[in-house]
């Protein structure tokens, strides 16, 4: 996710409590397990938008909901609950997307044409010429079924082709050209996901997204079972 103004706009988010949800999943995802009241608080004023006046009170809201837990010492996390809900797959309520007004309208427009990936073969790629859906070592990518294990495959095929890190330009255009792409929105959750049991990391550099040795065991292992 690009910036906090981002994980309003695809989240939906209306009200102070899904606020606070949304911009404590875009503080969390560069792989942390919790977050602060004050990180939140800083990613509503980059995302231009004034902090709860009532932050207490508007978090228990979450909290209650079943969105965010309690993890003791001013640290919370976000549950299961709302797994996905910078992807544009989770929303908070059915009516929020019918109450929002023209111009939210028109900010969520160039999102959803951002899911689309570019064509062009990236200039990361320049070097290889084809790209096989299998692997040696590792299952094909036929048997990747969830966009978690997608993102790991490509990038340890970029891995063995001398490419450190794929940007999330580099996985849509390489997913999408093994005929079975993740969309570019979804690409977040997928690393999210990928970065928490440690198989994946992104980056301080060029802030491309790598796989780590366990990573490529767990890839190794995919099916197996």
């Amino acid at each position: 996710m690009e910036s906090a103004r981002d994980a309003l706009d695809i989240s939906g988010a209306m009200k102070n409590p899904e606020k606070i949800v949304a911009l404590a999943a875009y503080v969390m995802q560069d792989g942390g397990e919790s977050f602060k009241v004050e990180d939140v608080k800083s990613a509503f004023r980059r995302a231009r938008e004034t902090a709860p006046a009532n932050f207490p009170r508007d978090l228990d809201k979450a909290i209650a909901a079943g969105w965010v837990g309690d993890n003791g010492s001013g640290e919370y996390m976000l549950t299961a609950k709302v797994d996905g809900v910078l992807d544009g797959t989770f929303t908070f309520s059915k009516g929020n997307h019918s109450s929002r007004g023209r111009s939210s309208s028109r900010r969520t427009t160039p999102t959803a044409k951002s899911t689309k990936p570019n064509h062009e073969k990236p200039e990361t790629f320049a070097a290889i010429d084809e790209f096989p859906s299998t692997m040696d070592g590792y299952p094909p990518y036929g048997k990747m079924n969830h966009n978690k294990d997608k993102l790991l495959w490509v990038i340890k095929f970029a891995k063995d082709h001398g490419i450190k890190g794929l940007s999330n330009r580099d996985i849509a255009w390489l997913t999408d050209h093994l005929n079975s792409g993740i969309p570019t929105k979804q690409i977040t959750q997928a690393f999210i996901s990928a970065q928490r049991p440690g198989y994946a990391n992104k980056s301080t550099l060029d802030h491309t997204l790598r796989i780590t040795d366990e990573g490529e065991k767990f890839l190794a292992g995919i099916g197996s079972g």
